[in-house]
């Protein structure tokens, strides 16, 4: 089910894009996704004591602004851009602001994990919406839980992945007739479940369902791993949302071999690929991981020499929200709902699309936090 969208007709009248400089590749596929030229409307500097200063170009008066900026590595100096973007169009009378940020950071700092230490995924969140923002977009959080860190007035949409990585997945790893689907944590059986689901509705008959149960000796440690459910002569497919430094990832694929499975893949959303990452997993029994491009690491050398990791894009899931949230229309149609099942995912309907004003893409200049 390929992500389609359809060529329409641009007034600059009503909306206009800002892309930050976290991922200009995948901000200039948006762009030509929503078939919007680039245009200069937004300026960012970087001063020579680290400060961040950002101007917008052409007038945004009255209009819906799409800031696209994810809060990927370097975290801090992307947040800060964000925000200064957003506050800057709210004071320059935008009508409706909404950030789409593919990668939410500080997302697994998500809940208290010792006395006096803060749940910064929430604090982030109140950041951002003390900054004016109307409405915010994400993929495949950490936990879904992030959507009511914002208030009811912010709603905040996060879209599911699985669909592109399927589209990929499917004719390029032949699956045997037994797979079973791993969660390499508790908290991610959830995702993994939808991703059996999905499988399902591609003709996979039956994949069986499995975690991983990690126990640590200290923070980024993993002493052991039990398995729940049955892996053996299985092609096993691990479903997460972050590879960081890929320990638990690597490890989890050694349970797995261990267990009796025939092969393992990963499929994991946002791959940040810090530290020793990519040697880890060249040297591991993952046969193949696929990421999104969500993060600019992908265009790091060593990620791009490993033969083991593939990529797969979410430009056109993003600008489908994008469509669809100007129209008016439903999101969750983009991975598959029972009403939008005939249709191309994120398709767009034959009419006039909404009008569109491109910015360029300027250059960028936990303690249990183990993925």
């Amino acid at each position: 089910m390929a992500l389609q969208l359809a060529s329409h007709k641009l007034d600059e009248a009503t909306c206009c894009f800002m892309t930050g400089s976290s991922n200009p590749e995948l901000s200039r596929e948006i762009l030509d996704k929503l078939g919007v030229p680039a245009k200069e409307t937004l300026q960012v500097k970087r001063f020579a004591d680290g400060e961040i200063y950002v101007k917008i170009m052409d007038t945004v008066r009255g209009k819906d602004v799409y800031v696209i900026q994810s809060t990927s590595p370097p975290v801090n100096d992307n947040l800060m851009e964000l925000l200064l973007v957003v506050s800057t169009a709210r004071r320059a009378s935008a009508k409706r602001i909404t950030a789409i940020i593919p990668y939410y950071g500080y997302a697994r700092q998500d809940r208290k994990v010792d006395s006096r230490t803060p749940i910064s995924a929430a604090d982030v969140a109140k950041m951002i919406e003390a900054m004016g923002v109307d409405r915010v977009v994400s993929v495949d959080l950490h936990c879904g839980q992030i959507q009511g860190f914002f208030s009811p007035t912010v709603p905040m949409d996060n879209l599911e992945s699985h669909i592109v990585a399927l589209d990929w997945m499917m004719p390029n790893i032949k699956f045997s007739s037994k797979v079973s689907v791993v969660s390499p944590d508790a908290g991610g059986v959830y995702r993994a479940k939808k991703f059996q689901e999905a499988m399902m509705s591609r003709g996979i008959p039956n994949p069986g369902l499995a975690m991983l149960i990690k126990h640590r000796s200290r923070p980024n440690q993993i002493e052991k791993m039990d398995l729940v459910g049955a892996v053996e002569g299985c092609d096993c497919l691990i479903i997460d949302d972050i590879v960081d430094t890929a320990g638990t990832l690597c490890e989890a694929a050694r349970q797995l071999r261990l267990n009796g499975a025939t092969r393992v893949v990963a499929f994991i959303t946002h791959g940040l690929f810090s530290g020793p990452a990519v040697q880890r997993i060249t040297d591991s029994e993952l046969e193949t991981v696929v990421v999104t491009n969500s993060i600019v690491g992908l265009n790091d050398e060593k990620v791009k020499a490993c033969p083991k990791i593939q990529s797969v894009s979410i430009g056109g899931l993003l600008a489908g929200a994008i469509h669809s949230i100007q129209y008016k229309q439903s999101i969750s149609a983009l991975w598959g709902s029972k009403k939008a099942a005939k249709a191309p995912c994120g398709a767009l309907p034959e009419k006039e699309a909404p009008a569109c004003q491109a910015g360029s893409m300027p250059k960028a200049g936990s303690p249990m936090q183990e993925e």
